[in-house]
C-alpha cells in the first residue's frame, strides 16, 4: 500500500509548522508536502502533487489569497481539507461534493436534504 500524499498549506505560520513536525514524528504511513502559501503558484504546486488531503491554517491569511478553497476543490474534486484552528484547538473537514441538477426541484431536494441532516 502506497503512502497518503498529504500537503501542509502555510506561510510559515508556527501551528502549521508544528503539525507538520508531529506529522513526521507520528507517522511513517504520509508521504509530506509542504507548500507556501505565500506563493503566487502554489494552487499549480499542490495540483502536481495531486494529494489526498491538504492541510491548511485556517488563521493564515495567505492561504485564501494564493491558494482559495473553493478553486482547490474545483480542481481536486476528492481532496480532503483539513483547515486546523488555533484558535478554538479543533480543525473542520471541508470535502467537496458535485450534484447534477437541472431543475429548481433538483436544486430543493438538495437544500432540504441538507437541511433535514442538520435537524437530526
Amino acid at each position: 500500500m502506497s503512502p497518503s500524499r498529504v500537503v501542509v498549506l502555510s506561510s510559515h505560520s508556527l501551528y502549521a509548522e508544528g503539525v507538520l513536525s508531529r506529522l513526521k514524528t507520528h507517522s511513517d504511513t504520509l508521504e509530506l508536502h509542504v507548500v507556501h502559501a505565500d506563493q503566487a503558484d502554489a494552487l499549480d504546486q499542490i495540483v502536481a502533487i495531486q494529494p489526498t488531503a491538504v492541510i491548511v491554517d485556517a488563521s493564515d491569511k495567505d492561504v485564501n489569497t494564493h491558494c482559495p478553497l473553493g478553486r482547490l476543490l474545483r480542481d481536486l474534486p476528492d481532496v480532503r481539507i483539513i483547515r486546523i484552528d488555533p484558535i478554538n484547538k479543533g480543525f473542520q473537514l471541508v470535502t467537496s461534493e458535485q450534484h447534477d441538477a437541472e431543475e429548481v426541484q433538483e436544486l430543493l431536494a438538495i437544500l432540504k436534504s441538507g437541511k433535514e441532516a442538520n435537524e437530526d
